[in-house]
């Protein structure tokens, strides 16, 4: 005949305590009740359980051959319902995010370090892709989320809001646009462009500026990261306009960066599946990345003002409207 699970709790608290007093105790039922539980379990399977030595019940040879089997099936339970309360309490789990290079290299840092503060045993995966990549992977399922640069495709995805700002120009500090308060787009026609593709957010925006100031876009040299245009223009390789989250850090990029009039705003969005619901990490570290986003926006409207240092006044640096990188 079969041991019940609750007599096989009785065995092992038995066992664990020596006792039936304070195995009873321990069940939270009467002593008469696990002395009865006993005797039917010996019954059950035919042969005794325990026998007294030295003033303990101890467990005999037949019931050692599988009390360990009984410990582990109860120390597994024990871990289910740990397990359980985690699960309960979003302390354990994992997240895949998709997220462009330029928030992965800004936005994504600071969230997810205060995520694993609060949350150290969620497992976080980072894919870092472009745009039209990340887009896909939230829409085909294969993250929990994505973080973008709109404007994007249309999608059946759901867009999350979580900073703005305008689009910059930046030059090499020896350029002929740096000492410039503004530039538009009729400034930059006369020199290389360092642009992105229609096919991308950024490449979009950009044309969108030159085609209303009447200035075909003239691309000298196509890339498809801000870095990349960072890095050429601060070479002296032409003029760039890039998204403004690349210069939130306090690395000194060695360029000028420059209004650009009118100005094209270009948003930071969490890109959520339009079908399901997300897992509460998920939902948690999300929260985590439009709490940055907030944080970010003062940081953007303070660099983006084109305010210089009293330094650079007293040193009669460049005009109001270029703002140098400087060392930190």
């Amino acid at each position: 005949m079969k041991l019940s699970f609750r007599q096989l709790e009785v065995i092992r608290a038995v066992a664990l305590h020596g006792a039936v007093t304070s195995a009873a105790a321990d069940l939270g039922v009467s002593q008469p009740a696990v002395s009865m539980m006993l005797r039917d379990c010996a019954a059950s399977v035919g042969f005794p359980l325990f026998l007294r030595a030295q003033g303990r019940l101890q467990p005999t040879p037949e019931l050692r051959v599988f009390l360990d089997e009984v410990d582990r099936v109860f120390k597994g339970l024990e871990r289910i319902d740990r397990l359980i309360g985690d699960i309960r309490d979003a302390s354990v789990g994992s997240v895949v995010v998709a997220v462009t290079p330029t928030l992965a290299d800004n936005l994504l840092p600071a969230a997810v370090a205060a995520f694993r503060r609060a949350r150290p045993r969620i497992q976080i995966t980072v894919q870092t892709m472009d745009n039209l990549s990340a887009v896909e992977a939230v829409t085909q399922g294969g993250v929990d989320f994505g973080l973008v640069l709109t404007p994007i495709a249309e999608t059946d995805a759901r867009l999350v809001p979580l900073c703005a700002s305008e689009l910059v120009c930046v030059v090499s500090q020896d350029h002929p646009l740096a000492a410039s308060m503004a530039v538009t787009a009729k400034d930059l026609a006369p020199y290389p462009l360092i642009s992105f593709s229609r096919s991308l957010p950024l490449g979009r925006l950009v044309e969108q500026n030159f085609r209303d100031a009447g200035v075909q876009r003239r691309i000298a040299l196509e890339v498809n990261q801000s870095s990349t245009a960072l890095a050429l223009a601060r070479a002296g390789a032409g003029v760039a306009v890039i998204d403004p989250f690349l210069l939130l850090d306090d690395r000194d990029h060695g360029v000028v960066r420059l209004r650009l009039e009118p100005s094209s705003m270009v948003t930071a969005q969490a890109l959520v599946p339009a079908e399901g619901a997300l897992s509460r990490p998920a939902l948690m570290l999300l929260a985590a990345m439009r709490r940055q986003g907030s944080a970010m926006v003062g940081v953007i409207s303070l660099v983006g003002r084109g305010s210089r240092s009293t330094e650079d006044r007293d040193q009669g640096g460049a005009s109001p409207g270029a703002v140098q990188s400087s060392p930190r």
